[in-house]
């Protein structure tokens, strides 16, 4: 599909500019003319799948939310799509929601026309909403996954909030120690004589000049290594190798079980609440876990839960997640309140998680402080030492 940057003029009299995705030039006119514009001008652009980019959590809240609620009001379809893409916060949602508009226009579901989106939007959603289109509960799903987007941007904003402190006193602590060890160390020995300096002072000036005369080559280095690591990630056995360390860290080990949890049981109760089939839930919620040592994980699951082994059982198996989750799982495959289970488990392991990481900051802070102080303290002594050293030759 192309993109045509056109010029026109709408019945008012206002001229106004847009980007229309359209197969062709007799489609463009076609669409112009159902939105009663007059066409000044039009320019053809690069293919909408190459600009298209994944949605932010923040704009499918919004889309998830808006369009469930028109939808539930009895607005049809196309005029809630048509209400959504004119009230877009960004142009590259606009854009997204406008090329959905022109699809279910042209007859084609609202899943589908998802689906044509090139990745856009999570196969979460989409499958939700074919399910919401299946069953006549569209509202519903919707309602369902805005309810899940806020939840997962809220713990991604906690996450983000949490390593803000200690990503500052990081740098700011690199800055310190480089500023010491580069500039005020090397001024202030430079006044004693060599043969008198101490080991540690010896040794941090040594420190200090590989690093003014290496520094190009040491970002480069740097440069490369962020790069080449960048690149094994997308090696997929490397990945999955990175994703399991993930889970088996002393620290962030258990938090991230926590959040996977969580993510888990909330895609689960979404999927379960909507009707969608064991297996096909199933294997949407591996691909929704951001975690492709899991998501292989979820292949025995799958097997496992063919076999007719029990959701929790196979889960437990897997030893990559709290046995909180597959301990309600089976409460709630037991007691036939698997939906209501599910949501209340996502809760308890959102609460989790935000303690987790607050225990973690808590822990995080005063062992960074201790490290600062043992660095800084080293490189104080390295400059007091010659000068005691030179009062010492005088007296």
């Amino acid at each position: 599909m192309k993109s045509y940057h056109i010029q026109a003029v709408d019945q008012g009299g206002k001229t106004i500019e847009d980007i229309i995705a359209a197969e062709d030039t007799q489609e463009l006119a076609q669409i112009i003319k159902s939105r009663s514009l007059y066409l000044l001008e039009y320019k053809e652009g690069v293919s909408t799948s190459d600009s298209i980019t994944k949605l932010p959590l923040k704009s499918l809240v919004i889309f998830c939310r808006q369009l469930g609620t028109m939808v539930g009001s009895g607005i049809p379809i196309v005029q809630a799509l048509d209400m959504l893409q004119a009230k877009a916060d960004n142009k590259k949602a606009r854009q997204i929601f406008r090329n959905i508009y022109e699809e279910v226009q042209k007859g084609n579901s609202l899943s589908k026309a998802m689906q044509l989106q090139k990745g856009s939007f999570p196969e979460l959603l989409t499958n939700m909403v074919m399910a919401g289109e299946m069953g006549g509960t569209l509202d519903i799903s919707l309602s369902r996954m805005s309810t899940h987007y806020e939840k997962e941007q809220k713990l991604n904003n906690k996450i983000k909030s949490a390593s803000i402190y200690p990503a500052i006193l990081g740098f700011v602590s690199v800055a310190v120690i480089l500023l010491l060890v580069t500039f005020v160390l090397p001024t202030i020995t430079s006044m004693f004589p060599a043969e008198n300096m101490p080991w540690t002072t010896t040794l941090i000036l040594g420190f200090s000049e590989f690093l003014t005369t290496n520094w190009v080559s040491l970002s480069g280095g740097l440069l490369i290594l962020i790069v080449g690591i960048r690149l094994l990630l997308n090696v997929r056995d490397v990945r999955v190798q990175f994703d399991k360390l993930k889970l088996l860290l002393p620290i962030f080990g258990p938090l991230n079980q926590t959040v996977y949890s969580a993510r888990c049981a909330r895609a689960l109760a979404s999927l379960y609440s909507s009707g969608v089939q064991t297996i096909d839930m199933l294997e949407t919620t591996s691909r929704v876990l951001n975690n492709t040592y899991l998501e292989d994980q979820f292949i025995n699951v799958i097997e496992d839960v063919t076999k007719g082994e029990f959701i929790s059982k196979a889960i437990q198996s897997t030893g990559s997640f709290d046995p909180m989750l597959s301990s309600m799982i089976y409460i709630g495959e037991e007691s036939g309140s698997l939906g209501d289970i599910l949501n209340s488990t996502a809760d308890y392991f959102d609460n989790e998680a935000d303690a987790a990481l607050q225990r973690m900051i808590a822990m995080i802070e005063p062992i960074m402080i201790v490290i600062l102080g043992v660095v800084i303290g080293f490189i104080v002594v390295s400059i007091i030492q010659p000068i005691f050293t030179m009062y010492e030759s005088i007296g």
